[in-house]
């Protein structure tokens, strides 16, 4: 088997994945250079098992899930930057629709909350994506406390990995400030890269079971937006903001247009909250004048520049 390993370091990978994929026992050799001191043995053995994964059969993709899963996650923590990248790019068609037990998966998240701890941009970008894609198994109690304390932590990375793994649950109740938060810093970050996974949670938020709760936080979020319609410079990023505002707005006035009262207290906490633009906004998505004049009243009068937020767009 050291052929194997010389031909990995001679650069001649085509040769190795032909090998591999006529021997499994070829296979398991290559998943154990994965934890070669090496780390270009460690990075060319990632590169060929990537390769393998996109022209091989599901039995190869089961035999690298169920005999190389430890080692790839354990390639997350690598020393090498390089070898970190090559594992999220294997790891992450690997696991597409894989079913993960709870053990394994903790392995993974552990993995990826380090990596997240470091706070590049693209890895963490990598790391959402990958965990988008897994099918999160029955969790226990210790389990259900290392996701609590991603979504509590003051990384904001950490707590999207958190609420990552709770969306994909579905059970989201009780997080929704957390939610809420994250997504409004990703929205203001300035950042294309981080405002378009902004934009994609904010997205997938929309298609949850509408709560009272949920509605409420998402109110703020049409202002926001449109500072992204009106202010980023791509248009990729502009086009989609105007999307999900014009979605975001149906469902708030799909929401609340038949409950004013509950879109009174609603404005009532957002003026509280200082956010008056969103209070404002709130009672003219949803056309209720009688509303307006009742908020007038009830707070002696409302700056008259507010009103110059309502001017600009009304599209539902």
């Amino acid at each position: 088997m050291d052929q194997i390993k010389e031909i990995l370091t001679s650069w001649q990978a085509m040769d190795v994945i032909n090998i591999a994929n006529d021997d499994d026992h070829v296979l398991m050799y290559l998943l154990g250079l994965l934890d070669d001191d090496d780390s270009t043995i460690r990075l060319r053995a990632l590169v060929a098992i990537g390769k393998l994964l996109e022209d091989s059969d599901a039995g190869v993709r089961t035999l690298i899930l169920n005999q190389g899963f430890m080692s790839l996650a354990g390639r997350l923590t690598d020393e090498d930057p390089r070898v970190v990248y090559r594992a999220l790019e294997v790891l992450t068609p690997l696991l597409e629709n894989a079913s993960l037990d709870e053990e394994r998966f903790i392995v993974l998240l552990d993995a990826a909350a380090q990596v997240m701890a470091g706070g590049d941009t693209l890895t963490c970008l990598s790391i959402l994506d990958l965990f988008e894609r897994v099918q999160v198994p029955p969790l226990g109690k210790d389990g259900l406390s290392k996701v609590r304390s991603l979504v509590f932590s003051d990384s904001l990375w950490a707590r999207l990995l958190g609420l990552r793994v709770l969306l994909n649950m579905g059970t989201i109740a009780g997080y929704w400030e957390f939610l809420a938060a994250s997504m409004a810093s990703l929205l203001s970050s300035g950042n294309a890269l981080m405002i378009e996974l902004g934009i994609d949670f904010l997205e997938e938020v929309l298609e949850f079971h509408v709560t009272p709760e949920m509605m409420r936080r998402l109110v703020r979020f049409t202002s926001l937006l449109r500072a992204v319609e009106t202010g980023e410079e791509n248009v990729f990023l502009r086009t989609r903001a105007g999307k999900v505002r014009k979605d975001l707005e149906n469902a708030l006035f799909s929401y609340y247009s038949s409950r004013h009262e509950e879109a009174l207290e609603a404005v009532r906490s957002l003026l509280s909250d200082g956010r008056g633009e969103d209070a404002l906004f709130l009672l003219f998505i949803i056309g209720k004048t009688d509303l307006l004049l009742r908020m007038w009243e009830e707070n002696g009068g409302i700056e008259p520049e507010l009103i110059e937020v309502l001017r600009p767009s009304r599209s539902v």
